[in-house]
């Protein structure tokens, strides 16, 4: 009874600290290589339907991703500010995979639904949308 308790507890604590882990960077060629692909992968009902889907082909081609402030030549405005934290299971599901996965295309996306022609990534999940004028 009390080993099992014992190795009950442990395990619950390596959990605990394995939700703990931190990010400690990510590749800015990765994430414009996931972005890319995940623009150019089309669903099966957007084969089906149109050919191709509209909706990213739409966000692809009005939406500007900078992944900092450096890289916009002209004068912006900010529309909103926002960030992607997706869900993490430890061990299982981790948070890295996802943010290099979805991050430019979710901030993207948030650009596309306010209207917005650009997004700025700030840091690993917060970025900023703009209007260029």
């Amino acid at each position: 009874m009390k080993k099992s308790f014992i190795s009950l507890a442990l395990a619950g604590c390596l959990l605990t600290l394995a939700s703990c882990s931190t990010v400690n960077y990510i590749n800015t060629e990765t994430l414009k290589e996931n972005y890319e692909k995940k623009i150019h992968y089309t669903t099966l009902p957007g084969k089906v339907l149109f050919k191709f889907d509209k909706r990213k082909m739409d966000t692809y081609q009005n939406v500007q991703v900078f992944m900092n402030e450096n890289e916009v030549k002209r004068p912006f405005e900010v529309v909103a500010y926002g960030s992607y934290t997706p869900i993490t299971l430890p061990l299982i599901r981790p948070q890295r995979p996802r943010l290099e996965k979805y991050l430019l295309w979710k901030a993207a996306r948030k650009a596309r639904k306010l209207k917005a022609n650009g997004v700025i990534i700030d840091n690993k999940n917060n970025f900023r949308v703009i209007n260029l004028k």
